[in-house]
């Protein structure tokens, strides 16, 4: 007769206690920005990180911007060089597909603030790296279809800021794929539908034109049963109104 085995499973509150330690091990290992550092990135000043030595992944804003983020959000204009972020993409490559508290990845930003060669420089970076291999997804792709807390992807930002550059270059990277609604119901298309007045005429025509040139597979969906005639129609019809008011 065999000896019996038992199998003696670890009481739940364990895990959880493993689990809650694990948690406090990551927020301990996050070093916040100070001032000098977080206005060193929002300048694209380099030398300050030079001698730094923590992972600059885990070099945080109370809000979870990366440098990157930072970088990105305080541009009034499209750098002229991408020597910033090429800079500290070398250094740090999780900083590449890393989101802050809303989600939001550097692509995410460059592509709302219109950062058309810094959107180039990400997908490139991501390009570089090795394809899904269960999915075959390549990592450009991965990057590209990630959304934040709305479930905005780059082409919402780029649509809703009305980036016809950009949108041009993300819609030409991945073509096949369905842009899905956000939370509020609005496709990239709807929200290029929805573009208004003063930007209503060129540059609504550009981003439509852009995703409907290069898009295999559009969603012309949008909220509570609308869709993008909807939304394009209602704008016609509200700067019609305009004009006879003037």
């Amino acid at each position: 007769m065999e000896p019996l085995t038992f199998v003696v499973s670890p009481p739940l509150h364990l895990f959880t206690f493993h689990l809650v330690s694990f948690s406090k091990l990551q927020n301990s290992m996050t070093t916040y920005m100070d001032p000098v550092l977080f206005n060193a990135a929002a300048e694209g000043y380099i030398d300050p990180f030079e001698n730094y030595q923590t992972c600059l992944n885990q070099l945080l804003t109370p809000d979870e911007n990366t440098i990157l983020h930072v970088y990105l959000k305080n541009q009034s204009s499209e750098p002229e060089s991408t020597d910033f972020v090429d800079k500290f993409l070398e250094r740090c490559p999780p900083l590449l597909f890393q989101a802050n508290k809303r989600g939001e990845t550097p692509l995410h930003l460059a592509a709302r603030y219109g950062h058309s060669n810094v959107v180039k420089v990400l997908i490139d970076r991501a390009k570089a790296l090795p394809a899904d291999p269960e999915s075959g997804v390549t990592k450009a792709k991965m990057m590209l279809r990630m959304t934040n807390g709305e479930r905005d992807t780059a082409l919402h930002e780029a649509a809703r800021n009305r980036r016809s550059h950009v949108v041009e270059i993300l819609t030409k990277e991945d073509p096949e794929f369905s842009y899905p609604a956000n939370v509020h119901g609005e496709t990239p298309l709807y929200i290029a539908a929805s573009i208004g007045f003063p930007m209503f005429n060129e540059e609504r025509g550009k981003v439509a034109d852009g995703i409907l040139g290069n898009c295999i597979s559009v969603d012309y969906g949008g909220p509570d049963g609308r869709s993008v005639l909807h939304a394009a129609s209602m704008m016609v019809g509200f700067c019609a109104q305009v004009w006879r008011i003037n």
